[in-house]
């Protein structure tokens, strides 16, 4: 393609050059300046004559560099588009999404019931097993519950902790740890639903933002309906396994790509530990996540940014997951894993084919609370 567009410019700048085969009369009649139109029929000089030979050559030139330069435009912005070393697709079929799914090479072979990986800016799915396998999903819930919040709430609104938020502080549910009658911002609260994941915080939320959790699981399904989660549906804010609450590793990865292009979440879900001090309307909080890839973790990604890990029994080992290397974002989804370990090795295969389908080298192995760059 860049060959055809340099012999075109050429091929101009050849016709714009004075014709070397000119007849010789023709030539002096030129040179002479004849024409029916003309009012001056003085010959011209030698130098005049040179002199218009020059401008010719001049003009000519200019055409030929200002294609060339309309090329090379054209092939910088190609090899921009295609990632670092270039990008190279193979299509193979259309997902539902209505994003084209594309592959090059072999892809790994997961444990997930269900996954799913794709690159929500290009629109490309790189990855999909039982994408569509209707599944609970766990305290994946809470990016649902995350993204409404922010969407619909002041982050520096104070909210009232309930005695319902309170009642889920239990042995069998993963808590913020509050306490009926505490007030604390809606930003603080956050952390405690997305890095401990707290279900306590999630009721706290739906209240605040909904008026109570019923009121705010019809705006979680109404939400989901605006995102085209066609096999979603909630029952509650926080993911505890209730009949009719699931998703699909497609829906489930759509929506943490939502949630990650608010840079008020990708700041939550990227962090390893928060603290909230005492103040005299609540106790110290001291958050550590449960997100295995982000940097400072036990299995950091380069460039990860979250999203967000569950687990029932039912469920199984689940999570939503993204990361940016080289100014590229993948984002994927995890269902029904039989142990985090296992969870951790899907989501890092997953996440390097994906890179690896847009030119960029594999991670190297983790090494266990370090922090990797993005361009690692």
């Amino acid at each position: 393609m860049v060959g055809r567009h340099v012999k075109l410019a050429e091929a101009v700048a050849e016709r714009s050059e004075p014709d070397e085969q000119e007849d010789e009369p023709t030539r002096e009649l030129d040179r002479y300046g004849a024409s029916d139109d003309s009012n001056d029929s003085r010959p011209l000089s030698e130098h005049d004559w040179h002199h218009e030979r020059l401008l010719a050559g001049t003009i000519s030139w200019s055409v030929f560099l200002v294609l060339s330069l309309i090329v090379l435009v054209v092939v910088i912005a190609q090899i921009a588009a295609t990632g670092p070393v270039g990008l190279s697709h193979i299509v193979r079929t259309q997902s539902n999404s209505g994003s084209a799914s594309f592959q090059n090479g072999t892809p790994p072979t997961v444990t997930a019931e269900a996954a799913f990986v794709y690159d929500p800016d290009l629109g490309l799915t790189y990855f999909a097993k039982n994408a569509d396998l209707e599944l609970p999903q766990a305290s994946c819930t809470k990016i649902m519950t995350a993204l409404l919040a922010v969407e619909h709430g002041n982050l520096d609104q104070v909210i009232t902790v309930g005695t319902d938020a309170q009642a889920l502080v239990r042995p069998d549910s993963s808590y913020m740890g509050l306490s009926a009658g505490e007030k604390l911002t809606l930003r603080d609260l956050l952390y405690g639903l997305l890095l401990p994941s707290g279900n306590d915080a999630a009721v706290a939320i739906a209240d605040a933002i909904g008026g109570n959790v019923p009121n705010f699981v019809a705006m979680m399904n109404q939400r989901a309906q605006q995102l085209g989660l066609t096999h979603t549906h909630f029952m509650n804010p926080h993911g505890l396994g209730e009949p009719n609450h699931y998703t699909t590793a497609r829906d489930l990865a759509v929506l943490a790509a939502a949630a990650m292009k608010n840079p008020i979440l990708v700041q939550i879900t990227s962090t390893k530990e928060y603290t909230i001090p005492k103040t005299s309307t609540h106790k110290a909080y001291d958050l550590m996540t449960g997100d295995d890839l982000i940097p400072g973790a036990r299995a950091p990604y380069p460039g990860a940014i979250g999203v967000k890990p569950g687990y029932t029994g039912d469920a199984g080992y689940c999570q939503a997951f993204a990361a940016i290397r080289f100014g590229h974002l993948i984002v994927g989804a995890v269902l029904n894993e039989p142990s985090w370990q296992v969870r951790i090795t899907d989501m890092r295969a997953l996440l390097d084919w994906g890179f690896e389908q847009e030119s960029i080298a594999p991670a190297p192995p983790p090494v266990p609370w370090s922090y990797p760059t993005p361009e690692s």
